[in-house]
């Protein structure tokens, strides 16, 4: 009996912290349903669809004309209708979700018995800094953002310094003065970060990158936030989640190479020493359906292969080079060494 006991407790312990800890993984649509009078019409249907899937989010609203549409994902573009019986239909289309951010969609419904040639609904997108739903300062990098920026090394850092509060210009990224030790790095509310400290990056000691950007479909950096669901970092949230499929087939392949002809050697009136190295960076992934509007599949992988010199010191003979050692200080060298041998 007490094991038993001990066993629950443990459980409720596990998911109590589970719960503290957890990442945003997607985001929610809210707003109100108003008629004609500006008044709230209670009982009113909301149906958003997610037009690349065909994947849809209904609710109805409540006494207020107020409605909710909690963990849809990401991304879009969506169509957003509302229907009420004695009312015409309206709609709200190309709109896209951010992560971990709410989306606000007002509607005022017109009689159906008014004669009306035309109507016209004029919405604004929600102000994505300052909102009641957003949960303290954060910078969401899209997947548009992913595809058109440029990046050097395919990284997730190479995005993350998008955030003002972001330094790079040491080992991995540091935010509002944190180390990047600090850092908590989540993919589909998953850690992903480095547990033994050997490296300020995942992927530092082998300098390769733990997870592919083509795989990516958002992210998201939070700084300082007051939400009790976000947590286990003094430094910066790096929250991510993955693509998925839709109901179209589309894939990509890619090659990226690096070699000693491809690099300068020349900055100013220094010439740096020619390292001969090798890198190549491969990747595919595509995605689909198995069943149209409700099963869904992305594969992505990636390859780096690099091989380059343990150490870009190399010794020098003579004069005195930004790499080597002066002349002087080789002859004191060989003093030292000619003394040692006496002895």
């Amino acid at each position: 009996m007490r094991l038993k006991r001990f066993l629950l407790s443990f459980a409720i312990i596990l998911l109590t912290a589970a719960k503290m800890y957890a990442q945003e993984t997607t985001s929610e649509i809210q707003g109100v349903v108003t008629d004609d009078k500006n008044q709230g019409l209670q009982g009113a249907t909301v149906l958003a669809t997610h037009l690349p899937t065909g994947t849809k989010y209904t609710t109805t609203t409540r006494t207020d004309g107020r409605y909710n549409l909690n963990n849809v994902r990401v991304g879009g573009p969506y169509e957003i209708r509302v229907s009420f019986v004695g009312f015409n239909e309206q709609k709200q289309t190309d709109i896209s979700l951010a992560l971990g951010t709410a989306y606000k969609a007002d509607f005022t419904l017109t009689s159906s018995a008014a004669a009306l040639s035309e109507v016209t609904v004029t919405t604004t997108r929600s102000d994505r800094v300052f909102s009641r739903s957003r949960t303290g300062s954060a910078e969401v990098i899209t997947r548009q953002q992913l595809d058109r920026l440029p990046t050097i090394n395919r990284s997730i850092q190479d995005f993350t310094r998008l955030t003002p509060t972001a330094n790079t210009s040491g080992v991995g990224s540091s935010f509002g003065g944190r180390s990047n030790l600090t850092n908590n790095l989540t993919v589909n509310g998953a850690s992903f970060n480095n547990t033994f400290g050997l490296s300020g990056t995942l992927g530092g000691q082998t300098n390769s990158q733990p997870i592919s950007i083509d795989a990516l479909e958002q992210i998201q950096v939070n700084i300082a936030p007051y939400d009790v669901t976000l947590g286990a970092f003094t430094g910066a949230g790096i929250n991510s989640v993955t693509r998925s499929g839709t109901n179209d087939f589309k894939g990509s392949v890619y090659y990226y190479k690096k070699t000693p002809g491809l690099t300068g050697t020349k900055i100013g009136t220094t010439t740096l020493v020619r390292q001969e190295f090798d890198f190549n960076n491969r990747g595919v992934n595509i995605g689909g359906y198995f069943i149209k509007n409700k099963l869904f599949f992305f594969v992505s992988g990636e390859q780096e292969r690099q091989s380059a010199p343990a150490t870009s010191f190399v010794a020098s003979r003579g004069g005195s080079t930004g790499n080597g050692i002066s002349q002087a200080r080789a002859e004191d060298l060989d003093a030292l060494a000619s003394f040692l041998k006496s002895k």
